[in-house]
């Protein structure tokens, strides 16, 4: 098994699972540590996200990038 490294931590856990699912889409395999305490215990400290060490600088570069501006919507009055 590759050694893992924890890349982001987040307090809110649906953040972490849009970095989790944004990562997984880009191919990226990746562990949520945390998550399970968090089920018995809300509260219990941060979501981390971990991937391997093989993809941690693409892991960290997806997680950098905000992605492409969204279009303007037009303003109503």
């Amino acid at each position: 098994m590759a050694d893992v490294v924890t890349i982001a931590s987040f307090n809110e856990p649906l953040e972490a699972q849009m970095a989790k699912l944004r990562l997984e889409s880009a191919g990226i395999t990746v562990f949520l540590s945390g998550e399970n305490a968090r089920i018995m215990e809300p509260g219990l400290g941060p979501l981390q996200i971990q991937v391997s060490t093989e993809d941690e600088a693409d892991a960290r570069a997806i997680l950098a990038d905000p992605g492409a501006p969204s279009e303007e919507q037009p303003q109503m009055s």
